[in-house]
């Protein structure tokens, strides 16, 4: 069981000098705020205390508009002149009109976004944002043009209110559209549009959780923070993505050289798997550039964990696959799991599990928060783990296993055609059909050979035992595809990165502390009470308190708690028949 949560990587790619870069930028600004509140100390006179500066421009709600601002009494009287006027844009429907006349008149006409030096951090996330609104389904949003000012000079007064306006304008006009989105099980949000508008003008855009900025189609953590994700990758893709490392090239190992080693050591760099922070003190790559040196080497495994690969710091076949893949493509790839999560449901109060089949892990939640997670074998490709949600209602101690007729079929038959005594040594029992009354049979009397066999027509259960396919636990749903959450006797191939071994229903790594987990009642059922209870043998049916509600999703890139981009392989290959509907957005 892997403790939550977990910090594999640093969550954004450094900035570029782009316009999502100038958002990374701003966004670090902001992160310092509550550690310069807290040490504020008055400046001795005549000389200017940045902190303060930065503070103030927060505070006053404005981020670095008119407080601060040696221009900012003839912006806000720009500003309000053209909003009062209404001339800045003469297609503006009356009701909107008003709108925005009530957000500036509340905050006395002060600019919301811009300052003498152009858009401030939280302007620049409202145009990023803007930017990207077809991850959202909203297309045609104008995004103005950034104001420019001469050199070394403020940006005029007048330039600074008719930006700030528009911004507000487009804003308004894209966080409408949203709310007419916005999945029914959300909130309300007070005052509508004008009450979003108000909040993101107060709102630090690097918050956690993110803010109402990433929260207007959807409510949900999760949606949140991979629309803000998104931001950090839309910079990359429109900055020319990453270096492209060679896909066919050959493995390298931790302590190698090779030529490549460069590109590797630049892409890792551009998404912030390999920055100063993380690196430390490294002369090896200043004396030998094509050395695969342990400071790589650990950049490697943090880009590793963070796309669900095999973490051993190798750059092989899978992770150089990984590095290649275009921005552009992750950055579709991030939009449409957008589209997936807004989707889901919330997530239920109490205690819940979540599959995903793509990551090939289970979570444990309370109350929407993880509290554990553990790995899980999925179906394969052509026997697909379904997506579906329900609850989970029984487990089953020492269950026995009663064959599906297609994989009786498809698996079991070739073996008993290479070995007759496979039923018999394995622990199972035939019966000439599914009724409760038919008559055992034995199978050393079948010709398993025959083209007529019907095997299909037959009922074979494995006892319980060490032996069991389902192993010591099963834990069961109701569902439409008969598939059910069970532990396994196979622990090996919890070892691959991939783990699409299954004929569809999903097998648990940790399943006494999944089962501890839903049944909730350490002073009946712990990990040891439960272990002893299969010892003693049979086969006994538990129920909980309550049913646990399960769902099983299909995502290949997420945000996780602590702020890291995860990217999982698409191994049913849904996303390559859904980014079309994505591309077609932007």
């Amino acid at each position: 069981m892997i403790q939550i949560p977990l910090n594999t990587a640093r969550p954004f790619p450094p900035s570029r000098p782009s316009v999502g870069g100038r958002l990374a930028l701003g966004m670090g600004a902001l992160l310092l705020i509550p550690a310069l509140a807290a040490c504020v100390t008055t400046p001795p006179e005549g000389e200017t205390d940045l902190g303060l500066l930065l503070l103030a421009r927060i505070q006053n709600g404005s981020d670095g508009s008119a407080a601060g601002d040696p221009t900012g009494t003839a912006t806000t009287e720009a500003l309000k002149a053209l909003v009062e006027s209404g001339t800045a844009d003469a297609s503006t429907r009356p009701q909107d009109a008003a709108l925005v006349q009530a957000f500036y008149a509340g905050r006395g006409f002060a600019p919301a976004w811009t300052d003498g030096t152009g858009p401030t951090a939280r302007g620049q996330a409202v145009r990023d944002v803007l930017v990207t609104a077809w991850a959202d389904a909203i297309p045609d949003i104008a995004v103005p043009p950034v104001p420019e000012a001469e050199a070394g000079a403020p940006v005029p007064p007048a330039a600074v209110a008719r930006h700030d306006l528009a911004v507000t304008r487009a804003l308004a006009t894209y966080a409408g559209r949203a709310l007419q989105r916005r999945v029914v099980w959300a909130p309300r949000i007070p005052d509508g549009t004008l009450g979003a508008l108000r909040e993101i003008a107060a709102e630090n855009p690097a918050a956690e959780p993110p803010g109402r900025l990433f929260r207007l189609v959807s409510d949900d953590d999760r949606t949140a923070r991979l629309r803000r994700g998104l931001l950090r990758y839309h910079a990359l893709a429109e900055g020319g993505g990453w270096p492209r490392v060679n896909p066919d090239g050959a493995k390298i190992e931790p302590g190698d050289r090779h030529p490549d080693v460069p590109l590797i050591r630049a892409r890792l760099a551009v998404t912030g798997d390999l920055t100063d922070e993380n690196a430390g003190p490294s002369a090896s790559a200043a004396v030998d550039p094509t050395l695969l040196d342990p400071v790589l080497a650990a950049a490697v495994r943090r880009f590793q964990a963070r796309h669900g690969l095999a973490i051993d710091g190798k750059v092989g076949p899978q992770t150089r696959a990984a590095m290649a893949m275009p921005a552009d493509r992750r950055l579709r790839q991030m939009a449409l799991n957008l589209k997936r999560l807004r989707a889901l449901p919330p997530l239920p109060d109490g205690r819940s599990i979540e599959v995903n089949i793509a990551g090939a892990a289970l979570e444990g939640r309370q109350d929407g928060e993880t509290v554990f997670r553990t790995d899980v074998i999925v179906g394969m490709r052509d026997r697909p783990t379904p997506e579906l949600r329900s609850a989970i209602n029984q487990l089953v101690l020492n269950p026995t296993w009663t064959v599906p007729t297609s994989i009786a079929e498809k698996d079991i038959l070739p073996k008993l055609r290479n070995d007759p005594t496979y039923l018999t040594s394995h622990g199972f029992q035939v019966f000439e059909g599914w009724t409760g009354g038919a008559a055992e049979l034995d199978p050393s009397q079948i010709d398993w050979h025959a083209p007529d066999v019907d095997i299909r027509g037959m009922r074979l259960r494995q006892a319980p035992g060490p032996g069991n396919a389902l192993g010591e636990i099963k834990f069961l749903f109701p569902n439409d595809h008969d598939v059910y959450l069970h532990s396994t006797p196979s622990r090996g191939l919890f070892a691959r990165s991939t783990r699409t071994f299954s004929s569809g229903c999903v097998r648990v790594r940790d399943p006494l502390d999944l089962a501890t987990f839903i049944l909730d009642d350490p002073g009946t059922w712990t990990a040891e009470t439960l272990r002893d209870r299969i010892r003693a043998g049979g086969t006994r049916t538990v129920r909980p308190g309550q049913s646990i509600p399960v769902s099983i999703i299909y995502l290949t890139a997420w945000v996780a708690e602590d702020g890291t981009i995860h990217f999982r392989r698409d191994v049913y290959g849904t996303d390559a028949g859904d980014l079309s509907t994505v591309a077609d957005l932007r």
